[in-house]
């Protein structure tokens, strides 16, 4: 049995395990919310190479609600860039619940995955068109990420949601009292736009690709195509793994240790870099809004499987089972492979091929590439074939370290005299 299934496998067990759990009950300050079923329970996990696993109520159409966040933060880094982003929102845990009335000391949201933070996000997304179109906007690049046609809208929940909004209202008159929104913001089309974010529908399978292209580095699973900008792919992680899931953040970083965001419908999406996007749906909250079940099952597969973020970057931990990094080119795979095996003349096959369009300067999530590899491994023949095919020595991983740099003795000269 691969890795891949035996994480599957032990998913499964946990659900089964998770099934009959009765603690917590769904949202009710939403009033449609209060009425969906609380048996409902479903898991979904979509691989970087494109593999797809799914138990229980999979098909289920649910209501996002601030699962929207990362996305919402993601369309406006990509529209505005990081840096004018950050004159409207902050990057900080905020301490304190999802909805406080609070500011940090620059009256700024704490952070976009807090309510305040999504408000100002919704403001920022194509502020000069229409509302129509901005809301369309939204929805289509789901459908680009996603690669689905089928997202959808709840309007039961949406209205429900703008009829018991008065805190969202009264944090929009706060931030506007501040003066933090852009120029010539509008609060009632503003918080109409998060209210219809918050009510797109989706099933676990079709949320686990978004997490599941985070998890890719923004690249799309089918395509290898940028989706998403490596550059903000960092960032929506950052507030994902500080920020995610509501007052239990702190904890859930600790404990669990990935990036993630909850939703007060009951699902939970949790990105493993270089692996896979997972989804949980199952309504019943515990007293910080978080799913019951889902948190449960994410605590116990981190404690069965070496996926929190110091998991592997920690020696002398206790044994875990390993994930496999899927590699969404099966091609650049076996390139690290063979990197790593010393395997030069199945490297060269592999790179000589007149069909490939492969990159060997192309890097994994911790930016290391090929030629990382073969250095660090000291296989001077996998060396020499990298550079024959334009691979960059001076190329910096996410430590900051470059194969030059790494490059001892004879590979050092041979990087030294081919930058020269």
């Amino acid at each position: 049995m691969n890795n891949w299934e035996n994480f599957c496998e032990e998913i499964t067990s946990i659900y089964d395990d998770l099934g009959e759990l009765g603690d917590g009950s769904p949202a009710d300050y939403i009033p449609q919310l209060a009425k969906v079923n609380p048996k409902l329970f479903g898991v979904s996990v979509v691989s970087v190479s494109g593999e797809v696993f799914n138990i229980g109520d999979t098909s289920h159409r649910f209501c996002i609600q601030s699962c929207c966040k990362p996305m919402l933060y993601s369309l406006v880094l990509e529209e505005h860039g990081a840096e004018r982003v950050s004159k409207h929102i902050g990057r900080e845990p905020s301490g304190k619940s999802f909805n406080c009335l609070e500011f940090n000391s620059e009256n700024k949201p704490h952070n976009p995955l807090i309510n305040a933070g999504a408000i100002m996000a919704a403001s920022l997304v194509k502020p000069d068109e229409r509302s129509d179109d901005r809301y369309d906007y939204i929805i289509s690049e789901y459908k680009r990420i996603i690669g689905s046609e089928d997202i959808g809208f709840d309007n039961s929940v949406y209205l429900s949601e703008r009829n018991t909004a008065s805190r969202n209202r009264a944090l929009s008159h706060l931030m506007m009292e501040n003066s933090i929104f852009p120029k010539n913001t509008s609060i009632d089309e503003t918080l109409e736009l998060y209210f219809q974010t918050c009510s797109i529908t989706m099933t676990t399978q079709e949320l686990a690709k978004f997490a599941g292209v985070l998890a890719n580095s923004g690249r799309g699973l089918d395509s290898g195509v940028v989706l998403i900008s490596p550059h903000t792919v960092k960032d929506i992680l950052c507030v994902m793994y500080s920020s995610g899931m509501y007052d239990y953040s702190g904890r859930w970083s600790f404990e669990v240790g990935l990036p993630a965001k909850s939703g007060v419908s009951g699902c939970i999406f949790v990105v493993i870099p270089g692996v896979c996007g997972i989804c949980v749906f199952s309504p019943p909250l515990d007293s910080m809004g978080n799913s019951v079940r889902g948190v449960e099952l994410f605590k116990r597969l981190a404690k069965r499987f070496r996926i929190h973020i110091f998991d592997t970057l920690v020696d002398g931990l206790a044994k875990k089972k390993s994930v496999t990094r899927h590699c969404a080119n099966k091609k650049i795979s076996k390139i690290y492979e063979y990197c790593k095996l010393g395997n030069s003349e199945k490297l060269g096959e592999i790179l000589d091929d007149s069909d490939s369009d492969l990159d060997v300067n192309e890097g994994d999530y911790d930016d290391r590439r090929p030629l990382h590899i073969a250095v660090e491994e000291n296989h001077i023949d996998c060396v020499k074939v990298l550079i024959k095919h334009g691979a960059d020595p001076n190329l910096e991983d996410r430590w900051g370290v470059t194969p030059i740099g790494k490059a001892e003795n004879e590979i050092r000269e041979l990087l030294i005299s081919d930058r020269n």
